[in-house]
C-alpha cells in the first residue's frame, strides 16, 4: 500500500514538473502589441495581423518591446497548398512590415518569414487564410 502511494507521489510531482513545458507555445500566451498572434523564437519574437490578404509584421523583443527596423532583415515566402514557393514583396509602412497575398484560388498560404538581427536567422512559419 506505501509503495501505491509513493509512486503516485512521484508519477504526480513529474507531472506538475513538465506541466509548464512551452508555455510560451499556446495561442495567447505571449503579448501582442498590435492584436495579432505572436510566434516565440530564439533572439527574437514575431507578431503578424493578418487582415484579409494584407499581413503586418512585427518584430519585437522577448520581453515585448518593439525592436528598430533598422536592426533587423525581413523576408518572406509564401506558399500555396499545391504550388512552389515565391518570394513576397515586402515594403516597411509606418513600422511594420508589410505585404499582401495572393492566394491563387486557394484558401490558405503557408508563409515563412525569416527575421534576421544581430548576424542570426529567426525562421516564422505560419498560415494566412483568407
Amino acid at each position: 500500500m506505501m509503495k501505491s502511494f509513493l509512486m503516485v507521489g512521484i508519477i504526480m510531482g513529474a507531472l506538475s514538473v513538465f506541466a509548464h513545458e512551452g508555455h510560451d507555445n499556446a495561442p495567447g500566451a505571449l503579448k501582442a502589441n498590435h492584436g495579432g498572434v505572436v510566434k516565440a523564437g530564439k533572439e527574437i519574437n514575431l507578431e503578424y495581423v493578418v487582415a484579409g490578404n494584407l499581413v503586418k509584421i512585427y518584430p519585437a523583443t522577448h520581453e515585448g518591446a518593439e525592436v528598430a527596423t533598422s536592426d533587423v532583415k525581413v523576408s518572406a515566402t509564401l506558399k500555396a497548398p499545391k504550388g512552389k514557393a515565391e518570394e513576397a514583396k515586402i515594403d516597411l509602412q509606418d513600422g511594420a512590415y508589410v505585404t499582401t497575398v495572393d492566394f491563387k484560388n486557394a484558401y490558405r498560404v503557408e508563409m515563412t518569414v525569416t527575421v534576421e538581427i544581430k548576424n542570426k536567422k529567426n525562421i516564422f512559419k505560419f498560415q494566412v487564410e483568407k
